[in-house]
């Protein structure tokens, strides 16, 4: 094979490789998103809804309403600001001289859950994460806060 023909076989073997590195990613996500409606219906669904729009069976009884989880692109953006959605749920991270937290701190539970496996607890977000984007129904454009 002459240069030309070993230049254009590296570029063709350069694409398919992206293609099949980005294939892997994409069904790698939906497994996330599936895993994380799986989280979602067992921690959050009682106060947020089988939709994510804050009427859960518990809602009534909170104090404090619970967001719209359908909405969260309109404070993070879409795509939403994936760090900061997993600090909110993670929730050990937060500043006592903030004041109360109304939602429970999952993190914890998650860490004593996965008996003290940090790397679990961290996969758990992001797939709640991944799912929380897959219903957002709010704003197309970030509203950096």
């Amino acid at each position: 094979m002459n240069s030309r023909g070993l230049n254009l076989f590296a570029s063709w073997a350069t694409v398919i490789c992206c293609l099949v590195l980005l294939a892997g990613s994409s069904a790698a996500r939906a497994d996330d998103v599936t895993e994380g409606r799986e989280l979602y219906l067992r921690y959050c669904a009682s106060c947020h809804g089988t939709r994510g729009d804050g009427h859960g069976p518990v809602a009534p009884a909170l104090k404090t309403p619970p967001t719209n989880l359908r909405l969260l692109s309109d404070l993070y953006g879409n795509p939403l600001q994936e760090d900061k959605v997993a600090r909110a749920i993670d929730g050990r991270a937060e500043v006592k001289a903030h004041g109360p937290r109304d939602m429970p701190v999952w993190g914890q539970r998650f860490y004593f859950e996965s008996g003290g496996n940090e790397l679990d607890v961290k996969r758990r977000i992001q797939k709640l994460v991944a799912y929380l984007q897959s219903i957002q129904t709010g704003a197309r454009t970030a509203l950096m806060k």
